[in-house]
């Protein structure tokens, strides 16, 4: 009976263990997720919402807590000289945040007006035209 007790146990450890170690990998990345707001930097949601989104997770911060954000776009186009950051009328095209996998955060980034207009965002550029080409 010992020994049937040894071999049952080592099976369920066996099994167990993989199942646990995926159910944390699990909780740990869908705990504080902001699927939204990913999907508002990418572009995957209406414009006007997306900019909605990403004004409120943009408040969130204390440092923005009080700017207002159809404002500030119409401020900020006269900034830029490319085409894209030009005519932009979403907060993404000039904003767009980094995910830290490691912490399940994002690091907020800005693509700044000296940098886009020496060409450092061609790539972004590019693919912005080509998407709103395909409507």
């Amino acid at each position: 009976m010992n020994s049937f007790k040894k071999v049952f146990t080592n099976k369920t450890y066996g099994f167990v263990s993989p199942c646990f170690l995926g159910i944390l990998i699990f909780a740990s990345f869908s705990g504080c997720s902001t699927i939204e707001v990913e999907k508002a930097f990418e572009g995957d949601l209406r414009p006007g919402k997306a900019n909605r989104i990403i004004g409120e997770y943009c408040q969130s911060c204390h440092i923005h807590k009080d700017f207002d954000p159809p404002l500030h776009v119409s401020k900020v186009r006269s900034l830029y000289n490319r085409p894209v950051f030009k005519r932009a009328r979403e907060c993404r095209s000039c904003h767009y945040i980094e995910k830290n996998w490691m912490h399940n955060q994002h690091e907020r980034k800005t693509r700044m007006p000296e940098d886009a207009n020496r060409g450092k965002f061609r790539k972004f550029e590019k693919e912005e035209l080509s998407r709103k080409r395909k409507g």
